[in-house]
């Protein structure tokens, strides 16, 4: 017997909460409907809960070779202070730059990602759950979205030291995805670790 519209939007809500990571890439192939998208609709879709996946997605990137690359940590930075920002203000749908309107999503490309990364999402999934989740939105989202950009603004410098961005990257990694999961743990825990990373790097200047 076919779902009704109401049970279809249960189940997409579960799978979101259940499998958040899995259940945003299968919101992505709902917006796409199997055709060529740009970046800036997807983005403004998912609205408020685009903010999270953008800064794991930049901390991602920050871990991998592509972050060593002259420029791409000051890219990444600029990014991620600029989503960060709109965080901070509450907006429910982020401003994207024009460069990054023009990305386009393709649905082949959507599918290459579900192959490649799935795996890697169902063991992030099993691991990520709604969590202390006073610490995921409301004034947390503000301590965090300040945190993001300070860290932001200590790797324009650490750029130019090699591997300098691994740290502050996988904290902001963390706290995307304590945003996208509604996970508290994962936010607290790039909380106190920035204080530690921020805190040695104040006395590191003086």
């Amino acid at each position: 017997m076919a779902m009704t519209e109401d049970e279809h939007s249960q189940v997409k809500f579960k799978t979101q909460t259940d499998a958040p990571l899995k259940g945003l890439l299968d919101r992505v192939e709902d917006i796409s409907g199997g055709q060529t998208v740009d970046l800036k609709t997807v983005i403004e879709a998912l609205g408020n809960r685009s903010f999270g996946p953008v800064l794991l997605l930049c901390g991602l990137f920050l871990l991998t070779p592509l972050g060593m690359l002259p420029g791409v940590p000051m890219a990444l930075g600029v990014i991620i202070i600029l989503f960060s920002a709109q965080l901070l203000f509450r907006k429910s749908h982020p401003w994207m730059p024009k460069f990054l309107r023009r990305v386009k999503v393709t649905a082949k490309s959507l599918e290459k990602a579900r192959k490649f990364a799935g795996p890697w999402l169902d063991r992030i999934d099993n691991v990520v759950r709604p969590r202390l989740q006073w610490a995921a939105r409301g004034p947390m989202l503000v301590v965090t979205a300040l945190v993001a950009i300070l860290l932001a603004v200590t790797m324009l410098p650490l750029g130019a030291v090699p591997f300098g961005v691994v740290v502050p990257g996988f904290i902001i990694g963390l706290m995307g995805l304590g945003i996208t999961g509604r996970d508290g743990v994962f936010i607290l825990l790039g909380l106190v670790l920035s204080f530690a990373v921020l805190v040695m790097i104040f006395q590191m200047v003086l």
